[in-house]
């Protein structure tokens, strides 16, 4: 593995990887919290009277519990200050080292490289403790697969995964959407255009017989105008609010607070309750009315790259994506989200039930899609969410070919 990675290894590794020789790959990591063990010096320091910090005395001596605070933001300050992880890649030893220590390596678990077929990047949506990440793996035949890093943003992780690939000379598996895209190492740097030309000749799928988008295909370019429209509950919402606010919440705080005022108090508490009620209320309707409407995307394909529009109520944000900068195009749809789920807990043994398939088919109405997700060099962008699955994989593949520049 190691003589076939020296004629193609990177020439500048990216943050946070430190390449040390033409076979070694380090990655450093811990340090810092120094502000928990000055905390911990001053409270040591405190209670031996050197520094004074007052504290009102429950007896005589030293209070047992700010001596144990002392001594726990010490030991724990002391760990995460100087405490360091090292991760090693070392082809000519054909084996991968986590090291850990304090300002030297103490404890070393060691891996051979033989053992992985894959670098796998991942998309962990977190959680109320965690956030979104796509960690960095490297996968393992037959035991558990070893993590390398855990960036949190695409971009990151994308640059990590492809100089790893063609460090180690293993498959690039992108897995952060519901189809894996496998790229050999040697292509792993490389933008969709460079990659289409070779495997652009798929057999179309059948163009839907009633498309919700609009589809204008000129010399070199198409143009895609997904419609908009919110949801039902949005468009019911925006009119039973203020008709509830007007006709039930505004006329109860009138009769109740201006119970016996004067005409001249009456209309001043009339006119507060417009302004602080019937404004925001009236401006939030239209806003939702509007919002749900002219919510849509102009997607523009060529072969210099894409151009995508996102109109959402008053606002329209257009993203240029170059050919250069675009990985990849993927289409999700509930069978897609399903499959992906079910292959996410392959290590769990299905059980099979007789209304399985019918479960199925039930959850596909619930299950969350995407639509078309567009993977650049430095984020993940989606559109279509809603389309039915026919309309989602005609979209995919057209704008596939246009970008190939057929």
């Amino acid at each position: 593995m190691g003589t076939r990675a020296q004629n193609s290894s990177p020439a500048e590794p990216p943050a946070p990887f430190r390449q040390t020789s033409a076979q070694v790959v380090e990655l450093r990591q811990g340090g810092g919290w120094l502000a928990i063990v000055v905390a911990g010096v001053a409270i040591a320091l405190g209670i031996a009277g050197i520094l004074h910090i007052a504290v009102e005395p429950a007896g005589q001596g030293i209070p047992p519990g700010l001596f144990g605070i002392s001594v726990a933001l010490l030991a724990f300050g002391v760990v995460m200050a100087f405490g360091r992880r090292w991760l090693t890649i070392d082809l000519s030893r054909g084996c991968v080292f986590r090291s850990y220590g304090l300002l030297g390596r103490v404890h070393t678990r060691e891996r051979l490289l033989s053992e992985f077929n894959a670098v796998v990047i991942v998309h962990e949506a977190g959680d109320a403790d965690s956030g979104e990440c796509y960690p960095v793996r490297l996968r393992s035949i037959a035991e558990k697969d070893f993590a390398v890093t855990n960036p949190i943003e695409f971009g990151q992780s994308r640059s990590q995964a492809e100089y790893l690939s063609v460090f180690l000379q293993l498959p690039l598996v992108d897995t952060t959407t519901d189809h894996d895209t496998i790229v050999a190492p040697e292509r792993a740097g490389q933008s969709l255009h460079e990659r289409l030309p070779s495997g652009a000749d798929e057999a179309p799928p059948m163009r839907p017989a009633k498309m919700r988008c609009q589809v204008t295909e000129s010399l070199g370019k198409t143009v895609v105008v997904v419609p908009g429209g919110g949801s039902w509950p949005v468009a019911v919402l925006s009119v039973v609010f203020p008709l509830v606010m007007l006709l039930v919440v505004i006329p109860a705080f009138l009769r109740f607070f201006t119970r016996g005022a004067s005409p001249l108090a009456q209309f001043a508490f009339m006119f507060a309750m417009v302004v602080i009620f019937v404004v925001p209320t009236l401006f939030v309707s239209v806003n939702l009315m509007v919002g749900s409407k002219r919510k849509r995307a102009t997607v523009t394909a060529s072969a210099c790259g894409l151009e995508i529009a996102k109109r959402s109520g008053w606002r329209t944000r257009t993203t240029q994506i170059a050919s250069a900068d675009l990985l990849d195009l993927d289409c999700s749809t509930a069978d897609a989200a399903l499959k992906s789920a079910r292959r996410s807990s392959r290590n769990l043994a299905p059980v099979p039930t007789p209304g399985a398939a019918q479960l199925a088919e039930y959850a596909k109405r619930w299950f969350p899609a995407r639509g078309i997700i567009v993977k650049t060099r430095h984020e993940l962008i989606s559109f279509g969410e809603g389309l039915p699955a026919a309309e989602l994989q005609y979209l995919s593949w057209l704008l596939r070919r246009t970008l190939a520049g057929q």
